[in-house]
């Protein structure tokens, strides 16, 4: 697994990295705790049917249960990194320490920037992240109609098999073959979050309700 090889078409900026997409550039960074603002504009920015294929429920709005959930994390045992174009949330990609060597995978894209590269930027951060942090093997649970998300996985090593109308998948985390994203960049920054994790806050409405 060669983590360190850079692409000519990624760049760091500072506390976010830089990459390049269809139409323009992405800058990714570490989700703050508590950062519910973000995650409540990449919420609304998906229609009823992103969210379900996310989150495999309907979801008019974030109960504030799941948001403080998905609000809390520390750079160690919950990851998560958020996408924006033109300072515009657009994204969050997440892991969850299952076990000691083993992370639950998860990103979602708001609709309006489906297709242009954020989700594979998403999935190149947070496995090179994984790969840092003693990761060795990945999971997920994707709708089987869910095909861009399904062959973006099987790129970094997860097979899959039908459960009860999903599709689980597991297996031994390897990085994209061709970087999207300046990866000692992203790794540097990671670190520097998993040292200094905020502290989460209590959220207020996240999305319609």
């Amino acid at each position: 697994m060669t983590l360190f090889r850079l692409s000519s078409a990624v760049r760091d900026d500072g506390d976010s990295v830089v990459a390049r997409i269809r139409g323009g550039v992405v800058a990714v960074r570490p989700l703050l705790a508590g950062e519910y603002d973000a995650l409540g504009a990449v919420f609304d920015g998906m229609s009823r049917a992103s969210r379900y294929s996310r989150y495999l429920t309907g979801l008019g709005g974030m109960p504030a249960s799941m948001a403080r959930a998905l609000a809390d994390v520390d750079g160690s045992r919950h990851v998560a990194w958020l996408a924006s174009v033109d300072g515009e949330p657009v994204g969050i990609g997440r892991w969850f320490r299952t076990a000691p060597e083993t992370a639950e995978l998860a990103f979602e894209v708001v609709d309006r920037h489906h297709e242009r590269g954020i989700g594979t930027v998403l999935v190149d951060v947070l496995t090179t992240v994984a790969a840092v942090s003693g990761i060795q093997r990945l999971e997920a649970t994707v709708l089987p109609t869910n095909e861009p998300s399904l062959r973006l996985l099987e790129r970094v090593g997860l097979a899959f098999r039908a459960e009860d109308g999903l599709l689980e998948g597991s297996g031994r985390l390897r990085l994209l073959a061709s970087p999207r994203v300046d990866r000692p960049a992203v790794a540097r920054i990671a670190l520097a979050a998993a040292i200094h994790p905020n502290e989460p806050c209590e959220p207020a409405a996240v999305g319609a309700q």
